[in-house]
């Protein structure tokens, strides 16, 4: 064999086999991923987070006192200060699960918000100047960059979730020596509706590539949505079917923030309570808002 062709051959063999497609979009999607959080932590998104996280721990482990005396009374002081008691030992375990669903919808409301806000910053990084050029020349679609951005912003808001809320079950279940599980319910379904409203800040993002735009809209649907749930109410108010069909439409139209909050206090409660319907609704609109996003982003030329 010629020396020419000898060393081809050799060459050939030692290179590395060419990676299939879906091999290649995993490695890449992971790759986008990694970026999306390490430019959270350079944007200081994160500590701002974990820092508000580590404040309202500390004010429950510290501020907040829940004493019990003999199993029958417990008082819970604030600043040194008593703020609520009751003295029936079979009130005892019912007062300290309200006391947990108090601070399971606080902890719901200020998740939510905090992700938003901070997470819309992060979705708009996409069309800055030099930046959407730098992800837009990878040899990925355009979805796949979008779909990382989504998801790194779902997982920056869960992780803190998670740390919330179980550092808030522990610190209660030390506090009181009530350990109810149903205060867990929190985590899935803070993330869940953090999800969806992600899905509609994507969708604004997209459309506008203005993060203050985004945030604007996704706060103006977590307002209207307990204003707008009032359906009965509306029914028997309005004066047309018109209304009361725009009104129905306007309905469906936003996410469903404060129907899952009122089943987060049903869920911590322990009561039964059939869920289905509204995940599903509140599912397919993130799906809808994603899906639109990603085909708007797909056919842009930024």
């Amino acid at each position: 064999m010629p020396d020419s062709l000898q060393r081809r051959a050799t060459i050939d063999a030692d290179a590395p086999p060419e990676r299939s497609l879906p091999l290649h979009l995993a490695l890449a999607f992971y790759a986008l991923l990694a970026d999306t959080i390490r430019e959270a932590f350079a944007r200081r998104i994160v500590w701002g987070i974990y820092g508000s996280t580590a404040f309202v721990l500390a004010f429950l482990a510290f501020v907040l006192e829940i004493d019990i005396v003999s199993g029958a009374k417990a008082t819970i002081s604030l600043f040194g200060q008593e703020a609520m008691s009751t003295g029936s030992a079979d009130r005892l375990q019912a007062f300290v699960g309200y006391i947990q669903g108090a601070i399971a919808a606080f902890l719901y409301g200020v998740s939510t918000f905090v992700g938003v806000f901070v997470c819309a910053g992060l979705s708009a990084s996409l069309f800055e100047p030099g930046r959407a050029e730098l992800l837009l020349a990878r040899p990925v679609p355009r979805g796949l960059i979008l779909a990382a951005r989504y998801l790194g912003s779902v997982l920056l808001i869960a992780a803190n979730v998670v740390l919330l809320i179980g550092g808030s079950w522990l610190i209660l279940g030390a506090k009181s020596g009530f350990w109810n599980p149903q205060f867990l319910w929190a985590i899935p379904v803070t993330g869940f509706v953090f999800s969806v409203l992600m899905a509609l800040v994507m969708l604004v993002t997209v459309l506008t590539g203005n993060s203050a735009v985004a945030m604007i809209v996704t706060f103006v649907a977590m307002v209207f949505s307990p204003i707008l749930a009032q359906q009965d109410l509306a029914i028997r108010l309005l004066p047309s079917t018109f209304a009361r069909n725009l009104w129905k439409a306007a309905y469906l139209a936003v996410p469903k923030v404060y129907e899952l909050g009122a089943l987060l206090l049903t869920l911590v409660s322990g009561e039964p309570t059939d869920a289905t319907p509204l995940l599903q609704s509140s599912a397919l609109f993130a799906a809808a808002c994603l899906l639109a996003a990603w085909l708007l982003f797909a056919r842009q030329d930024r």
